[in-house]
């Protein structure tokens, strides 16, 4: 026979895994949910602005506000042997191989092909501001 004790104990456990399966009261529940006026402020900023995030396109308008060259922007000068997708891929003088990301707001003057010698002004992060075919010297 089992002592008052051990009955005691699988007692409480059992309403415990009965409480535990049930959750708290809907009373409970309502307190801690947040009002639409919490969830639903227009005048908040967005994830992006808190954090300075920003796509290519707004950091090129942002760069070409400022001046040409953008602070850490820099010019490449070089052969283009790679096009893929919105890459260009340019070996310059010293044989190493550098990776230009490209989109809408990208300057392409003149007709620009595998091959070329090309000069192209860039920002900090690689991505071309403008590309140039020149002549070979």
């Amino acid at each position: 026979m089992k002592s008052i004790h051990e009955i005691f104990v699988i007692g409480v456990f059992a309403l415990c895994v009965v409480a535990l399966s049930i959750g708290p009261p809907a009373t409970v529940q309502a307190e801690h949910s947040p009002s639409p006026s919490d969830t639903m402020k227009t005048d908040s900023i967005t994830d992006a602005q808190k954090y300075n995030f920003q796509s290519d396109d707004d950091k090129q308008r942002n760069a070409s506000k400022d001046s040409a060259l953008p602070s850490g922007g820099k010019t490449i000068h070089g052969e283009l042997f790679r096009v893929d997708d919105a890459d260009y891929f340019v070996k310059v003088k010293d044989g190493t191989e550098v990776r230009l990301h490209t989109d809408k707001s990208t300057n392409m003057i003149g007709k620009i092909k595998k091959g070329d010698q090309i000069e192209a002004t860039v920002n900090d992060q690689n991505h071309a501001l403008s590309i140039q075919a020149v002549k070979r010297k």
